[in-house]
């Protein structure tokens, strides 16, 4: 599939990537690689390193923590 047009959130650099998640085209500047994901549908989804992320806690997440 091919990409054109500009980019969905800056309106202004040429898009190169759609989004898997809301279909969005966007410019490499507002692509995430690791989540293949525009950069606002990136910080909904998290990433590995984000500890913000439930999965990448040692705690279970039923908040219960075992030494």
């Amino acid at each position: 599939m091919s990409v054109s047009g500009l980019c969905g959130v800056c309106e202004r650099a040429e898009a190169r990537h759609t989004c898997r998640t809301c279909g969005r085209v966007v410019c490499n500047d507002h692509w995430n690689e690791s989540l293949a994901a525009c950069t606002p549908c990136a910080e909904g989804l998290g990433s590995p390193d984000d500890p913000a992320d439930p999965s990448a806690r040692d705690d279970p997440p039923d908040g219960f923590r075992i030494d």
